[in-house]
């Protein structure tokens, strides 16, 4: 609310009163000067009767003002009370922006780290297992940001078998040099074979038995001869559910028969930042 306007409307409403009153008072003394000249009874009734309706006008008028007065100052304390409303929500919608502006900052971060800690990774277990063809083992940073080392059966096991050669553990060895040093990767080692059947009579039912089997050993030799973490090593047997290749030709069962052994970051900063936003 404007002070100084209301200030003035109450001076201007007094001096209006004054005015009116000043010039009621000059009639009022008119109409007793007629009337003490011998003015007729009826045109003073007449005069009387009109100064009666011009002071009940100006009351009236006088009211009108005043309630006009009154609603202005409702009015401007009412925009004044809506504006405030209107400038504390676009502040908390600011703000709310601006929290959510940094969230979205620190999620990048995190996630740039993280990748780059992958790609990091990646060529530190490439430059362990150099001395090995890459028919016998790969490694790649995938879409999904983790990193795959894929190891053929022929470097880990004989057909059927599921007790790691020697070349196959040395392999393993390298590999674990590079992991006791990631504590904060999840090792998930995947055992994988062709859709040719075992044969009946054996130990193992079929190749979902293999491929379990296969990836038990693996996380056994990582934990207990190379001091990998336990806690962050997964054994998984898929069998014959996730061929690379064609089981219809020698070289495409050779690629399925494989153990893939994959290293997924873990997300504890992500999850982190999300909890405290």
């Amino acid at each position: 609310m404007n002070t100084g306007n209301h200030s003035f409307d109450q001076q201007k409403n007094k001096t209006l009163s004054t005015i009116v009153n000043l010039f009621y008072l000059l009639f009022t003394l008119a109409i007793l000067f007629f009337a003490n000249s011998c003015v007729s009874k009826k045109k003073y009734k007449q005069l009387n009767e009109h100064y009666t309706n011009l002071n009940a006008t100006n009351d009236k008028l006088v009211e009108q003002y005043n309630l006009l007065a009154k609603n202005k100052d409702e009015l401007e304390q009412s925009n004044k009370s809506e504006l405030q409303k209107l400038n504390t929500e676009l502040q908390a919608k600011l703000n709310a922006l601006e929290s959510s502006n940094k969230m979205v900052s620190e999620l990048q971060a995190a996630m740039q780290k993280q990748k780059q800690a992958q790609k990091e990774l990646l060529n530190k277990i490439t430059n362990a297992l150099a001395g090995f063809n890459s028919n016998e083992l790969t490694a790649e940073l995938r879409k999904d940001g983790k990193v795959y080392v894929s190891l053929s059966e022929k470097l880990l096991f004989k057909s059927g078998k599921y007790d790691i050669d020697p070349k196959g553990k040395e392999a393993l060895g390298k590999l674990a040099g590079v992991l006791v040093q990631q504590p904060d990767i999840d090792i998930i080692v995947e055992g994988h074979t062709d859709t040719i059947p075992l044969k009946k009579g054996g130990e193992l039912k079929d190749n979902i038995d293999l491929s379990v089997l296969r990836a038990t050993s693996i996380v056994r030799i990582l934990s207990v001869d190379y001091s990998v973490n336990p806690k962050q090593l997964y054994a998984s047997g898929r069998g014959e559910s996730f061929p690379l290749a064609t089981n219809s030709t020698p070289e495409g069962r050779q690629s399925n028969r494989r153990t893939e052994i994959i290293l997924s970051p873990r997300i504890q900063e992500l999850r982190k930042l999300l909890e405290e936003n």
